[in-house]
């Protein structure tokens, strides 16, 4: 189905259904979903509920066979993210599950498909267990894969998982961004050669001829919805410079609900005041006593220092000859 998720052209609902695994999940934007404007579809009905106005997953997690195939009807390329309403590594996803979702990107190569997970343990084993199956020595071009990280704890135990997995693009999505992260350590280039499938799990692999660095993408964004908590501004900026100085493509989604003071000083009289919505973190600071104001998610937008931010990585088919 479509999206107006700003980095991908299509979701493809294989698997809906979460359970809470860290601080990121606190406002899941799937579960307000499912329990709120999706509730009466087949789905994602009885997925979530609401309980005392926050949403909340009810732990049934739903295989949906009935679109395992739908790739396959878009002839048009697209960007496809995997079971955006779900984790695809969910421990109720029995492997084979996962390996036939996996086998689907093959027999649609013209799609390139953008997993992400929180458990991230479980994404290396996986992966590579598929490529050995399916007798592939290197990773696909056109299968992207991202572990979600909301502060510097689910990075520091997220991300080593994700370089121990054969991808021909690696990518990281913080959102929400709940504090500062730093990811200079895995912005480093690695070196290629050959493509060494039964060395052991934890050696990181990459596809042979070719270089690039750990981290192929870095996605930011703030957090939006009921309950939604501000990301410092400075937070946002030390992720973009860093990704700057690796050369890493860096792409901010959206400020969430809240934006600095400096950025509501640039927002219309309409925005400013549309329904009452302002809300200002007077008594609140942040470091360097920065406020942040309350729009909405649309008003607040995706400008970071004026400008935006949406770069993609280079497809590993358009450099590997």
């Amino acid at each position: 189905m479509s999206t107006n998720i700003e980095w991908a052209d299509e979701t493809w609902p294989v698997v809906t259904g979460c359970t809470p695994v860290s601080e990121g999940c606190h406002n899941c934007y799937a579960a307000r979903m499912a329990a709120t404007r999706l509730k009466h579809h087949p789905r994602y009905e009885g997925l979530a509920t609401i309980e005392n106005g926050r949403a909340k997953w009810t732990g049934e997690v739903r295989l949906n066979p009935d679109v395992l195939e739908q790739p396959l009807h878009w002839r048009k390329p697209r960007m496809v993210f995997v079971a955006s309403m779900g984790d695809w590594l969910h421990p109720s996803v029995p492997d084979l599950v996962t390996y036939r979702v996996l086998d689907t990107t093959q027999e649609a190569p013209q799609h390139t498909y953008q997993f992400l997970t929180k458990r991230a343990d479980r994404l290396p084993i996986v992966t590579k267990r598929w490529l050995l199956g399916r007798g592939l020595h290197e990773p696909p071009s056109n299968v992207w894969q991202g572990v979600s990280v909301e502060n510097q704890a689910a990075a520091d135990e997220r991300i080593p998982w994700l370089l121990q997995t054969p991808a021909a693009v690696r990518f990281v999505s913080v959102e929400p961004m709940l504090g500062a992260i730093n990811v200079t350590p895995w912005l480093r280039e690695c070196g290629g050669g050959s493509f060494p499938i039964g060395l052991p799990l934890h050696q990181p692999l990459l596809p042979r001829n070719w270089h690039q660095p750990a981290l192929s993408w870095v996605i930011c964004g703030g957090e939006s919805g009921p309950g939604a908590r501000p990301m410092h501004p400075d937070w946002a900026r030390s992720l973009r410079d860093q990704c700057q100085a690796a050369g890493v493509p860096f792409f901010f989604k959206q400020w969430g609900e809240f934006v600095p003071e400096s950025h509501w000083k640039d927002l219309t009289m309409i925005q400013r005041n549309r329904k009452g919505a302002i809300f200002s973190f007077r008594d609140r600071r942040f470091p360097q006593d920065q406020r942040m104001y309350r729009v909405g998610k649309k008003a607040a937008g995706h400008l970071l220092d004026g400008r935006t931010w949406q770069e993609f990585p280079v497809q590993p088919k358009d450099i590997i000859q």
